[in-house]
């Protein structure tokens, strides 16, 4: 009987312990969660081959963003930042000629270019978590540092920022303060956009086609207002297919990342239209290439003579499509400039700019043959000096396709 006793009584502490120990038993086998390696990247703003390598970045940093803090830093937006990446050169002791960007700093090791990076960041990422590896410098403590004044500026000799042709990557400004650099440097401004579009907007293609329909609109008797509204529907249309398309080519350049190529290729088309439009100016008995092909003119006069909204809106949506060999070189030529630098919202309301001036003649015409100016005075006038504007028109686009070349390259 005791002996029965002694064994229930073992059974019941047994029992009342065994949650006890499995709890410990677990806490010992639980590990601890590995923290994660801190990968640094410097880059510019404004060097292409940063903008080149940033796809495979995203990637890297999808496939890894549990194991690694992904740390980016423009050299060129803080001067903190600039310090930053002048302290890891030197802690690296990386030469001279290799402090540019792109560069990544993992662990104890450093990867420069596209080719670098793309060949070996992931076998490199992977080997430092395998290893537990991290950086040399906390780089959250040297920017604490920084804030609170207890850092001292590095001015390294180093060249102006540039791409470098031989190479896949870039050198970094020497300014003082970092200062991204100033607008009066870049080959584009307000003055060129005003310039270019005030050339593109003597537009022989898009003028022609508007005498055309207010020619048809007085024949039909419309009213002053009707001749106003079915003129503004056209102009309208002209405007909003040359702005989006203006938009879709910027896009379609600065997603592909193919800015440089497209600013060569336009400078050559760019100069090439220039010699034709001069040669037809000087020679206007010759072949005319620079005009709308002959089945798409049927096309629009068909529209126009119909009279209504929608026929003359899509009339100036195929004037502009198809205008493209009179002016639209300049157009190119201008894209291609907003893309070289890089722009954002501005390369938008620069657009804007272009083509509200774009479309200023055909409004002072439409307003002007409203209030009774003879249209066939202005059809006079418009062939008397339609070989003249090409010969103006082919000089700018001349003078844009060097530009376009010389300001990619150089």
């Amino acid at each position: 009987m005791l002996r029965k006793a002694k064994i229930l009584l073992f059974n019941v502490l047994l029992i009342a312990f065994l949650p006890f120990n499995l709890i410990k038993a677990q806490e010992v086998t639980v590990s601890p969660v590995p923290l994660k390696i801190r990968i640094i990247y410097f880059y510019a703003y404004d060097c292409p081959n940063c903008a080149k390598i940033k796809p495979f970045l995203e990637k890297i940093n999808e496939k890894y963003k549990d194991k690694i803090d992904f740390l980016e830093h423009d050299v060129k937006d803080k001067e903190e930042c600039r310090q930053l990446f002048f302290k890891f050169t030197e802690i690296y002791k990386l030469p001279e000629d290799k402090a540019k960007v792109p560069l990544i700093f993992a662990g104890n090791d450093y990867l420069l270019g596209v080719t670098d990076i793309e060949n070996n960041l992931d076998a490199m990422i992977a080997q430092k978590i395998a290893k537990n590896e991290n950086l040399k410098i906390d780089c959250h403590k040297f920017l604490e540092d920084w804030e609170n004044g207890n850092y001292s500026s590095i001015t390294p000799n180093l060249a102006i920022c540039s791409a470098d042709n031989s190479q896949d990557f870039c050198s970094i400004d020497n300014s003082a303060n970092g200062e991204k650099p100033d607008n009066k440097k870049q080959a584009i401004s307000i003055g060129l956009i005003i310039t270019t579009a005030a050339v593109d907007s003597i537009n022989p293609c898009a003028i022609a086609v508007l005498l055309f329909l207010i020619a048809v609109l007085i024949t039909l008797k419309a009213t002053k207002k009707r001749i106003l509204a079915i003129g503004l529907v056209y102009i309208f249309g002209v405007f909003i297919s040359y702005y989006l398309a203006g938009i879709g080519l910027l896009g379609a350049i600065n997603h592909f990342n193919i800015a440089k190529q497209i600013n060569i290729f336009a400078g050559v088309i760019v100069i090439i239209a220039a010699f034709i439009s001069i040669k037809e100016g000087l020679m206007p008995q010759s072949l005319q290439l620079l005009v709308i092909p002959e089945k798409t003119k049927k096309i629009v006069m068909n529209l126009m003579q119909k009279g209504s909204f929608p026929a003359v809106f899509l009339a100036g949506i195929l004037v502009s499509a198809f205008e493209l060999p009179c002016t639209g070189q300049v157009y190119l030529g201008i894209l291609s400039l907003m893309s070289q630098e890089n722009m954002k919202a501005q390369a938008y309301l620069y657009l804007l700019l272009y083509n509200l001036i774009f479309v200023l003649p055909l409004v002072i015409i439409l307003i002007a043959a409203a209030w009774g100016l003879d249209i066939e005075k202005i059809q006079k006038l418009r062939k008397e000096t339609r070989m003249g504007i090409k010969i103006l028109i082919g000089v700018i686009m001349f003078i844009l396709g060097v530009w376009l070349i010389y300001s990619t390259l150089y």
